[in-house]
């Protein structure tokens, strides 16, 4: 171990990787992407801090020589066994800018990613940031859709908030009206902002909605037994879908919520039975975690367990 790999040596870049702005599989596995953008929030702002603070987080498990390997004790498994990662640095977005303009620079980020065949994993941001991220990984797969599995409070599929069909209220709906999801299932969901006509209108078009209660008090096997076994599956992971009593720096939150275990269980049991192609986590901001920075290391901590969940199924069916 070096200086460097301390949490409090060296640059914060996510889990202390190798700052690559634009890897290819020769140099890594996983390429990390940080979107720091926050005008689509309607509560209260923030989370463009939230890939800051996401890096810094992780810098707490970056002990291991290389960064390619950790073994969970809990699980019994090498968590990370030759997984390379790459930090790619951040999205440019600017304030004021057009949702189209923001879109575009997120397109023109992640799609050569996406095609160079790297697993992407994008820090937030708002959760708007998820309809163009899902755009580029679809351009990049020639048009394919996925399977959005969705974890948050919120079905974020309003027709618009305050007249704005671009904010983080309405980006699943979005990628569902463009053609990206070919299948959506949303586990936690438990806001009063859930309206009837949403629930109905996701529902006709095929959604799997898990109300955050039941999701609880269920196995997850039996979460994730609709799930289409060994289809593309891409995850994206509200902050805001744990309990505020462990997560409170986030822009909307509400009481109830997943445990960090609950969430975790749920998480490999979808990547134990579907190929996921990426993952993006968001609405962390840190002005409102407290010293302790407990949002963000839950966070970051659920990042590396899901990518190493990944990892481990794509080497066992190798």
């Amino acid at each position: 171990m070096t200086y460097e790999d301390l949490p409090f040596g060296g640059i914060a870049t996510f889990f202390k990787a190798p700052y690559v702005p634009a890897p290819t599989t020769a140099e890594a596995d996983v390429a990390v992407v940080g979107v720091p953008w926050d005008l689509g929030t309607t509560n209260r702002p923030g989370s463009r801090l939230g890939p800051r603070a996401l890096r810094d987080a992780s810098t707490l498990w970056a002990f291991q020589q290389d960064h390619e390997t950790m073994y969970d004790g809990e699980a019994g498994v090498e968590l990370l066994g030759g997984v390379r990662w790459a930090d790619c640095g951040d999205v440019a977005v600017g304030p004021m800018w057009s949702p189209e303009r923001y879109h575009n620079s997120v397109v023109d980020r992640l799609q050569p990613i996406a095609s160079a065949g790297l697993f992407p994993v994008t820090l937030g941001g708002d959760h708007s940031i998820t309809y163009p991220v899902l755009k580029a990984l679809v351009q990049a797969r020639a048009g394919r859709p996925v399977h959005l599995v969705q974890f948050d409070t919120h079905m974020d599929y309003w027709e618009d908030e305050g007249g704005q069909r671009w904010s983080h209220a309405s980006p699943i709906i979005r990628s569902h009206e463009a053609g990206f999801l070919s299948g959506l299932t949303q586990y936690g969901i438990r806001s009063l902002h859930t309206a009837g006509d949403n629930i109905a209108l996701a529902q006709s078009r095929g959604a799997h909605i898990f109300w955050a209660q039941r999701a609880k008090d269920m196995l997850p096997a039996d979460l994730v037994e609709h799930l289409p076994q060994g289809g593309d599956v891409y995850i994206t992971f509200d902050i805001d879908a744990l309990d505020p009593a462990i997560a409170p720096g986030t822009g909307t939150p509400e009481p109830g919520g997943f445990t960090y275990y609950e969430a975790k269980d749920i998480l490999l049991a979808v990547c134990d039975r579907c190929n996921v192609v990426g993952l993006d986590l968001v609405e962390v901001a840190p002005q409102y975690d407290g010293p302790a920075q407990l949002t963000a290391l839950h966070g970051a901590r659920l990042i590396l367990d899901t990518v190493g969940a990944v990892f481990r199924r794509r080497a066992a069916l190798s």
